[in-house]
């Protein structure tokens, strides 16, 4: 990833509106070092900007043997960033992996005192992979951007899929849909805002919330050893139960009227199922219109009639249709006027970002643009609509 947000220096400038704002809103971490994060994130938007100069001096104190970050030797490491910030408007952040940015205006020679200072210090440490780095802004802002981001650590790994050959079969499927009826679902609901991205460094806004069950824990409490996709047949009933518990969930009568837009990935099938007519009949006029119903292109592909009557009846009803892409080998097959969808939803990955594709403009939602990168990319291809785990609206 930093290495593609180091690519990405040259064209820099008109990536800043977007990625900059996503990082500088939506990072988390420990409160403290966050927030330190947030603002080194910030203010490197900034820089790029108004195009001011700034030079960073960044110590990876995460590279450092364990004996060399122990409160002595780190205090000692923090002294030494002080000639570097003797400057007016220099400032120093601690990021959520423990490394420090020290940032000062361009031209003196206090980051070069400091970076003696290190040397002296780090010794051998330093002899055997740079711990320090000097950069300069805004030529060097993907670097530094990269590096907020990595002190964040990766995303979260996929749990693994069973072992070929795990067994799903009616009876296996008949004792998990009796675990499901019988199990509480409400710690197992996630929410992920969608928000619109524009140009001019604005803060990302809130269009509208994905909200759906977390189907991996789920499964591996309930049924770890049990692999759906080998019996597609039976894993559509099985989502189509799902979707009736998620449903259900968001159907409580207190928590659907105080909750602003959905979106809501279902079967085609579940629209017309009495767990969906209770929610709707929830949902005023102006809600529905806001609310977004996404519907698997798969279902399509299986049952052109149902589809299209599941469409139909969403659009008469009021809501905002979009089309649940597994990828963008579908992208040319499903337009969005012919479909008579709004939207589609089309999930990053590494194939995606490999392809050029011509997307619809402001017709695509990116789901899962959880790193700097796929909101770049997105936004080079004319997506203004993104999910992920950057992105945190503004209050």
């Amino acid at each position: 990833m930093a290495a593609g947000l180091s690519r990405a220096a040259g064209r820099l400038p008109a990536l800043a509106p977007f990625g900059l704002v996503a990082l500088a809103e939506g990072l988390a971490g420990g409160p403290a070092a966050a927030a330190d994060a947030l603002a080194l994130a910030q203010l490197v938007r900034e820089a790029v900007a108004a195009e001011v100069p700034r030079q960073a001096l960044h110590l990876r104190l995460s590279r450092l043997a364990p004996r060399m970050r122990r409160g002595h030797h780190r205090r000692l490491l923090r002294e030494a960033l002080e000639p570097a910030l003797r400057p007016v408007r220099s400032r120093l952040f601690e990021l959520p992996n423990g490394d420090l940015v020290a940032v000062a205006p361009p031209g003196g020679r206090h980051l070069r005192d400091a970076e003696a200072v290190l040397a002296i210090l780090l010794g051998e440490e330093a002899a055997e992979a740079p711990l320090h780095a000097v950069l300069d802004l805004p030529r060097d802002a993907a670097a530094l951007l990269a590096a907020v981001e990595d002190s964040l650590g990766p995303p979260p790994l996929p749990r693994p899929r069973p072992a070929p050959g795990a067994g799903f079969a009616p009876a296996e499927l008949a004792a998990l849909e009796a675990a499901l009826r019988g199990a509480g679902l409400a710690r197992f609901l996630r929410r992920r805002p969608v928000c619109r991205l524009a140009r001019g460094g604005a803060a990302p806004v809130l269009e509208w919330e994905e909200w759906r069950l977390a189907w991996p824990e789920l499964r591996a409490e309930l049924a770890p050893a049990l692999d759906p996709a080998a019996a597609p047949w039976l894993a559509r009933r099985l989502r189509r139960l799902l979707d009736r518990r998620l449903l259900a969930e968001l159907a409580r009568p207190e928590e659907a009227r105080r909750r602003g837009p959905l979106g809501l990935c279902l079967a085609a099938g579940s629209l017309g199922e009495t767990a969906f007519l209770r929610l709707d009949a929830l949902l005023d006029a102006p809600t529905r219109a806001a609310t977004v119903l996404a519907l698997p292109a798969e279902d399509a592909l299986a049952d052109a009639e149902g589809f299209a009557f599941a469409r139909d009846f969403a659009r008469a009803r009021g809501y905002r249709l979009a089309l649940d892409l597994p990828g963008p080998d579908l992208l040319a097959a499903f337009p969005p006027d012919l479909t008579g969808v709004d939207l589609l939803r089309l999930p990053f990955s590494p194939e995606l970002a490999a392809l050029a594709p011509t997307l619809p403009e402001g017709r695509v939602v990116l789901v899962g643009a959880d790193r700097a990168a796929a909101i770049g990319w997105g936004w080079e291809a004319g997506v203004t609509l993104f999910e992920g785990r950057l992105l945190r609206p503004r209050a």
